[in-house]
């Protein structure tokens, strides 16, 4: 069944904006066809079209079901700002891998920005991801902070991982299963400076290495979100 997000009116559930665009325009379903929708909580909802009006269309709810693809544990991605398509490729895999929020953060070799309009769109990204990878709760984009706000937050978290690229190798992330709260911090294309390396540690972040290539940004934010994914039992 097609999935789509939407939001409960009453007894029924109305898919409306972008969602609804895409029911009627796109694959021109109509009333009687079953759709699974998403109200971003924990469960599925198995559907029936009743009704479909010129700005919305209107479901009932045939039964639930609790959603296997929604993440275990508290994974929080604060990724410093990359440039043009970069950003969005991180939010959609971060999405997938199971990450519940992605932090933009400016550090001192950022050059590039997140306008509002920008972050519109990363949040649509996220849901369309969601509905790919059968996740029904969307990632949280958070607003955009700095250095010293991902710091401030640190105190939020049971573990936190910092991935650098000149750590020692022999570095490795152990235990992660134990952990239901944990931060990544990845840095953008030009990475951090060595002042910012320095006040992660001295917060109490841990340093990570990935091995001994060095990695675009984007290879680097997802092989992090992965890892931690996987050895977390996220």
């Amino acid at each position: 069944m097609r999935r789509f997000f939407g939001e409960k009116k009453g007894e029924k559930i109305e898919i409306a904006g972008e969602e609804f665009n895409h029911l009627k325009n796109v694959l021109r379903m109509s009333v009687g066809d079953e759709l699974l929708v998403s109200l971003n909580d924990e469960y599925e909802y198995i559907c029936e079209i009743v009704k479909i009006e010129k700005a919305h269309a209107l479901c009932k709810i045939n039964g639930k079901r609790e959603c296997e693809g929604n993440p275990k544990k508290n994974i929080v991605i604060f990724q410093a700002i990359t440039k043009g398509a970069k950003f969005e490729f991180i939010v959609q895999k971060a999405t997938e891998i199971g990450i519940t929020k992605v932090v933009p953060f400016l550090s001192e070799f950022v050059i590039a920005k997140v306008s509002e309009s920008k972050r519109d769109r990363l949040m649509s990204i996220a849901l369309n991801a969601c509905k790919q990878c059968e996740r029904t709760i969307v990632p949280e984009i958070a607003e955009v902070t700095d250095v010293e706000g991902v710091i401030s937050q640190f105190k939020d978290f049971d573990l936190v991982l910092f991935a650098n690229e000149r750590a020692n190798v022999g570095q490795q992330i152990k235990n992660l299963d134990k952990h239901k709260n944990i931060a990544i911090i990845v840095g953008s294309e030009g990475g951090f400076s060595q002042k910012e390396k320095e006040r992660f540690e001295e917060a109490g972040a841990t340093t990570v290495s990935l091995g001994k290539r060095i990695y675009r940004c984007e290879t680097a934010s997802v092989a992090m979100m992965s890892l931690v994914s996987i050895l977390s039992g996220n």
